[in-house]
């Protein structure tokens, strides 16, 4: 294990969970686990940058040392270890990930915002400089619908990128 940096651990989706992701520091620092469970390129860069920010703003010792981060429902309450409820920072890793993946002035005048073609999206993104499986992400994220765009938001792009873990089926 090298003596600087986050480790970053890829386990396969853990079966009856919706868990993506996890940060919590280590003996040796912070640690970033993810399951990859999504297999998309939009999801695996987003879980990533989430988990980051968790590593930067709010893990700390002697009080939030680990975040498991898997899809609650808002009525389950979710805690977190040190009985601080977590919306707050879940909401703050989800708005800070998406920021960094693409900033919001440059989203709000998107012409993929708002009309929501391979086109528009493939343009915006060269624009960007990011790979068209963020932006398609986002719009299919915001508009609350996972079926368009999804021949760009890198589906089956993941996993194999990690021959060594043992995904299953």
């Amino acid at each position: 294990m090298g003596e600087v940096g986050i480790v970053l651990v890829i386990e396969p989706h853990l079966s009856s969970t919706h868990l993506d992701g996890a940060a919590l520091l280590g003996d040796s620092g912070p640690v970033i686990g993810l399951t990859l469970r999504q297999d998309r390129l939009d999801n695996f860069w987003f879980v990533l940058l989430h988990e980051l920010i968790h590593i930067k703003r709010h893990l700390k010792k002697g009080s939030i040392e680990d975040i498991f981060d898997e899809a609650f429902s808002a009525t389950e309450g979710l805690v977190d270890n040190s009985g601080t409820a977590s919306d707050e920072i879940e909401q703050e890793a989800d708005q800070l990930a998406g920021e960094a993946l693409i900033p919001g002035e440059a989203w709000n005048t998107a012409l993929a915002r708002f009309i929501q073609t391979e086109q528009s999206v493939r343009s915006f993104a060269a624009e960007m400089r990011i790979s068209p499986a963020i932006v398609a992400g986002r719009v299919r994220r915001e508009a609350n619908n996972w079926i368009i765009l999804g021949n760009l938001v890198g589906q089956g792009q993941v996993r194999r990128l990690f021959p060594d873990v043992r995904f299953g089926l």
